[in-house]
């Protein structure tokens, strides 16, 4: 639902663009070109398949970027009130209120410390092989989550390739129809889509990729965070249920 909004947002804004860039749709590219200047250019030259594709993509890449970074926050996912909350439960004993208060509570040391306690009756051994089940599912949902940034940093300079074959062909064709001789004016209009595609592609798939890398570490170092808070958490009432 909320990838379905990020897109939603960039057609918008590739509406908004594409309706001040309509001199290029009406045909008037020559007029369009001297009317626009500085980094435009790089909006310009790159024809249908930046508006259409990368720059889209680079919409998109940036709301999922903040997207993942406010979920992947350590007190979303490691809250210190629930830390709290289920010490000072456990301390008085009270195991009821709080399995009840983790089952609705929803964060990840919540999950994991629900199923743990869930487990007490049958020892150490069920109660860490449960959580630790418990620990790789919820990793691997938040794995799966972050991994549209790996496709789209791998997807975008693929785009940009294409954009440089296009870009080039036209080029050539331009070669062909100015009978070998042809002016350079003839041939920029292809080598600017083959040069602005192929930087487009770049600039949505670095920081999409280093993103991507960033967060499958900071995934995994929460993860193993989450499984240290809960096994200390329940190391107390596990001693006292054996005794």
């Amino acid at each position: 639902m909320k990838q379905a909004k990020l897109i939603a947002c960039s057609c918008v804004i590739v509406f908004f663009v594409g309706v001040t860039a309509s001199p290029l749709w009406a045909g008037q590219v020559a007029s369009a070109e001297h009317s626009v200047s500085g980094l435009h250019k790089f909006f310009v030259a790159g024809g249908w398949l930046v508006w259409v594709v990368l720059l889209p993509l680079s919409v998109v890449t940036i709301g999922l970027i903040i997207q993942y970074f406010l979920l992947l926050r350590r007190g979303k996912l490691l809250p210190t009130t629930v830390i709290n909350r289920v010490h000072d439960s456990l301390a008085d004993g009270d195991l009821s209120e709080a399995q009840e208060f983790l089952r609705t509570e929803g964060s990840f040391l919540s999950r994991t410390l629900y199923v743990g306690l869930a487990e007490l009756k049958n020892g150490r051994g069920a109660m860490e092989n449960t959580m630790a089940e418990m620990i790789e599912q919820d990793t691997t949902t938040l794995l799966r989550r972050i991994e549209w940034l790996n496709i789209i940093g791998n997807v975008a300079p693929m785009v940009g390739l294409f954009g440089t074959v296009w870009g080039m062909i036209d080029a050539f064709q331009g070669i062909v129809n100015a009978g070998g001789q042809p002016e350079p004016a003839d041939l920029a209009g292809g080598i600017s889509v083959a040069l602005v595609t192929t930087w487009w592609g770049l600039v949505v798939a670095i920081p999409a990729l280093a993103t991507y890398g960033f967060l499958r570490n900071r995934i995994d170092s929460l993860a193993a965070e989450v499984s240290v808070t809960a096994e200390e958490l329940l190391r107390d009432v596990d001693a006292k249920a054996a005794s």
